[in-house]
């Protein structure tokens, strides 16, 4: 039976029957009616994630990042500006208001440069560019990781609606089997312990359409809020197949893991860390600032006009800058920590993803090709055993109940396996798909 064919209403001949049997996995274009509401527009995984990658915040976020990374290289990669101060020297206080200006005060013009040593610049500016890098990693990653969100909540949907066609149904036809029941129950046909036993089942089917109503509108919910399209959440079904499995790599999980995202941009900090030890170390060599000016001044007090030039220099007698050394120092190390533990980490998620979809399609298989054809065989021959009277309505019930369970547990298979499929995509995923 495909992987695809889930879910839905199963009609039988009455023949004699007390109620009809349910839950055979057929085309899913027959299924239950959803309950009642806006019509659906159905969706492909493929444009749900393309709906996510200009809506979600998340990747919305970390592409403003990348944005903020870019303008703090152009600020690190920018020399100190000049100053230029204007002064009024040699005032002259008694001829204040006598004189004109020029010959009260004289005025000195002054540009000072200030001029970085040591690779102060240099090392700022590695810094910020691996900060960019870093920061575009993450952007990658934000990606990486609302693919495998979205692909969770899309396969989550299309369970929800394969469990809300089967329950539907299986609401309906007890509905129908009670109303049968009754009437044979009325003509002796049916005793009244087994009419109450049917509407207690009935009942419970009830319930658990109702249920599974709730679930499948979570679920789509869940899936509009990912892709940016909350208002839109009530018409939201799923139209992507179930993911096929594909043999699992060969290549060894750590060789994978170094072209993951986040390792990548766990790095690329270790990278601007380094940098900035650099720097931390080159704030030891003073900065010096050289400077020329004008003074224009009266030829009757001095020289008159004249030129100067200087140079100033911290003296670093007082302060060696050892604590933004140290501070540097251990940032670097803090980072190279991360960039190993996020290296773990990814390595060790590729691994058990590996695991988790060899066993969730080994599991899938299990139902598909022995679980579901045995359960249907018991309760084809529970119904045709009660219908000729050689067994109890107690013994129907809990083949009815079996396979139900077998169908749902069927479902909830083919989810685990597309949700294992999606994240060992995920783990070994570059970011750049």
């Amino acid at each position: 039976m495909a992987i695809t064919k889930i879910a839905e209403k199963f009609r039988v001949r009455w023949a004699g029957l007390p109620f009809a049997m349910i839950m055979l996995l057929t085309d899913p274009s027959s299924a239950a009616t959803p309950p009642a509401g806006p019509p659906l527009a159905p969706i492909t995984l493929q444009s749900a994630i393309a709906t996510a990658e200009d809506a979600n915040i998340d990747v919305l976020r970390a592409r403003l990042a990348v944005k903020t990374a870019q303008a703090g290289l152009r600020s690190a990669d920018t020399a100190p500006n000049p100053v230029l101060s204007v002064n009024a020297v040699q005032v002259r206080p008694s001829r204040i208001g006598n004189l004109p200006y020029g010959q009260v005060a004289d005025t000195v013009a002054r540009v000072d440069v200030p001029l970085e040593r040591g690779g102060k610049r240099r090392a700022r500016t590695d810094a910020a560019r691996a900060m960019v890098n870093a920061a575009e990693d993450d952007f990658s990653d934000a990606r990486r990781q609302m693919r495998s969100a979205v692909t969770d909540a899309y396969f989550d949907l299309k369970a929800a609606e394969a469990k809300l066609a089967i329950l539907t149904s299986i609401a309906d036809a007890y509905a129908q089997s009670t109303q049968l029941a009754g009437k044979q129950q009325r003509a002796g046909g049916l005793s009244e312990g087994d009419l109450a036993r049917q509407k207690v089942e009935a009942l419970h089917a009830r319930g658990d359409a109702q249920q599974a109503v709730s679930d499948w509108h979570d679920s789509q919910l869940a899936l509009a809020g990912l892709i940016g399209r909350e208002a839109d959440a009530p018409t939201i079904a799923t139209a992507s197949d179930w993911p096929a499995g594909s043999p699992p790599s060969t290549e060894p999980a750590d060789a994978v893991a170094l072209r993951r995202p986040d390792v990548r941009a766990a790095d690329a900090r270790t990278d601007a860390a380094r940098k900035n030890l650099d720097g931390a170390h080159a704030l030891r060599y003073p900065d010096v600032t050289v400077g020329a000016q004008y003074e224009r001044a009266a030829g009757d007090l001095g020289v008159g006009s004249s030129v100067g030039v200087g140079f100033s220099v911290p003296i670093p007698v007082r302060n060696r800058y050892n604590g933004e050394v140290d501070a540097a120092g251990t940032a670097l190390v803090q980072a190279e920590a991360d960039a190993r533990k996020t290296l773990a980490t990814a390595t060790a998620e590729i691994v058990i993803a590996r695991r988790a979809v060899d066993e969730a399609g080994r599991r899938r298989k299990l139902f598909d090709e022995e679980e579901i054809p045995a359960a249907r065989r018991a309760a084809g021959v529970a119904e045709f055993a009660y219908s000729n009277g050689a067994t109890s309505l107690i013994e129907l019930l809990d083949a009815r109940r079996a396979l139900r369970a077998t169908e749902l547990g069927a479902i909830d298979a083919h989810s685990d396996e597309a949700h294992a499929i999606a994240r060992v995509r995920a783990a070994e995923s570059s970011g750049d798909e």
